[in-house]
């Protein structure tokens, strides 16, 4: 299902989309509701619509986005399946993603901002998702600047997008991905974990029981172990987890979590790859 608001509504919980923007030929539509009861900004290019091109019109939808997110300071989602920018309108388009590349770098640091790839993003399409904090990319994800086809006219390679800007590339090679979902519904719901990790940090419990760590590490500190399940033993046993990165830089485990309640990012080596090395 390619439909904008459907895809939208896949996120938000039943009910609570709210338009911001009307359905048109922008190939852009943006709306706000809840995930769990937390408050987000959500944008969706129209696939249905010229390959999800983005010119002028679809700017100032994303601009609209952006500006409630902010007024409201929740998270904004963006979910991506687009051709880039409408050739039809020339530079004005280029312009276009202008705004909204400088939209998203003055929320930096400001909201949380989250991508959620599910076909082919290329070109300015590219662009927006590698500028925001979180990206995750569907089984049917594609992330590249030009195509193929270009691809093979300028260096003779002969490659396919899956092999240009799918899960392997992005996800092991380049670390442009943070997660790589294994089914379009796996990708929906780590954008609804993300968002109520970073929606809500929630509040830290300063009552919370003393952890023995010491159960997850092998006897002989000799032996190499997995840090995994120790970090999962730190963190709360009803916590949201989601680990960043996880087949990019092994050696290293990015993962955010809950501890008393309160959301926290965790960075650890991991002895069993690489033994830990940076």
């Amino acid at each position: 299902v390619r439909d904008p608001q459907l895809r939208i509504e896949r996120i938000l919980d039943s009910g609570t989309f709210a338009a911001l923007t009307e359905r048109d030929d922008s190939g852009m539509l943006a709306a706000h509701g809840t995930v769990s009861g937390t408050r987000v900004t959500v944008f969706a290019t129209d696939a249905t619509i010229q390959g999800g091109a983005m010119g002028e019109g679809g700017a100032k939808v994303i601009l609209a986005a952006y500006e409630d997110a902010m007024k409201h300071k929740n998270a904004i989602v963006g979910i991506w399946h687009s051709g880039g920018a409408r050739l039809r309108e020339g530079v004005k388009s280029l312009h276009a993603f202008g705004l909204v590349f400088n939209a998203i770098t003055q929320a930096s640091g400001k909201i949380p901002q989250f991508s959620l790839v599910l076909g082919p993003a290329a070109g300015g399409g590219a662009y927006g998702p590698a500028l925001t904090d979180v990206i995750v990319l569907a089984p049917e994800g594609r992330i590249f600047v030009t195509g193929p086809d270009v691809v093979r006219s300028v260096t003779g390679e002969s490659v396919d997008m899956a092999r240009l800007g799918g899960p392997e590339p992005h996800g092991r090679r380049s670390g442009v991905v943070h997660i790589v979902a294994e089914s379009e519904d796996d990708s929906f719901a780590s954008i609804q974990r993300l968002v109520r990790l970073l929606g809500n940090q929630g509040a830290l419990d300063a009552n919370t029981s003393d952890i023995d760590l010491a159960k997850f590490l092998p006897e002989s500190n000799k032996r190499a172990y997995d840090v995994h399940p120790l970090i999962s033993g730190l963190l709360d046993g009803d916590s949201d987890l989601q680990e960043l990165h996880p087949k990019w830089a092994p050696n290293i485990v990015t993962t955010l979590g809950r501890l008393g309640g309160r959301t926290v990012g965790v960075v650890a080596n991991n002895p069993l790859r690489l033994g830990g090395c940076l």
